[in-house]
């Protein structure tokens, strides 16, 4: 019985560590996807920008890779969402962004608010963007994803250096089901896997 001791203690030892782990890893990335398991979206789509920036043209290049049936409105009101069956929205704040377009950020807030309204009661899926954090770290930028992500189903973003544990605290939070990945051409994959 002696000689089973060892081997049996090391076995349990190592179970537990290996346990412990993983239950650590699954705490962190809880709600972390290569791509959505299943569809959640349909065609048309109607990709906006939420804070003027002009990555929301970059988007809808992706979605013309893609082949899906899609339209880049940078300033549109929920009025617009009733030809749609989802919604993509690329956030970051621009202030060169919003100086073209004569727009303040309150209206922009509210256009963007609007929008949410619309598409929970219309129950559109709502897919956010995020594609450059890193580099349009505002106030103004964490006040729209603080707005939008509540309301999203899916959260698609390239990953920094270090990609910021308020981001990941609001997508835990509320249960964002959520990508990031190392490039912006990567962003396809997760992009495609909303509708296919």
């Amino acid at each position: 019985m002696k000689k089973y001791t060892v081997p049996m203690l090391c076995i349990i030892i190592s179970l537990a560590v290996i346990g412990h782990h993983s239950y650590r890893a699954s705490g962190q990335s809880m709600y972390m996807y290569p791509n959505l398991p299943a569809p959640i979206g349909k065609e048309p789509i109607l990709i906006t920008s939420a804070g003027q920036t002009v990555e929301g043209g970059i988007v809808h290049k992706l979605s013309q890779q893609l082949h899906l049936e899609a339209e880049y409105r940078p300033r549109a009101l929920a009025t617009d969402l009733y030809e749609y069956q989802t919604l993509v929205i690329v956030t970051g704040y621009s202030y060169n962004g919003m100086l073209h377009k004569k727009k303040k950020f309150k209206q922009e807030q509210e256009r963007i608010r609007k929008l949410m309204n619309e598409a929970e009661a219309d129950r559109v899926p709502v897919i956010i963007f995020d594609l450059d954090l890193q580099y349009r770290d505002y106030e103004e930028t964490w006040t729209i994803l603080e707005h939008t992500i509540p309301y999203s189903d899916y959260f698609i973003g390239k990953r920094h250096d270090e990609t910021p544990e308020k981001l990941l605290e609001l997508i835990r939070e509320h249960k964002v089901k959520s990508t990031f990945v190392n490039e912006i051409e990567d962003m396809k994959t997760p992009f495609n896997s909303v509708f296919r």
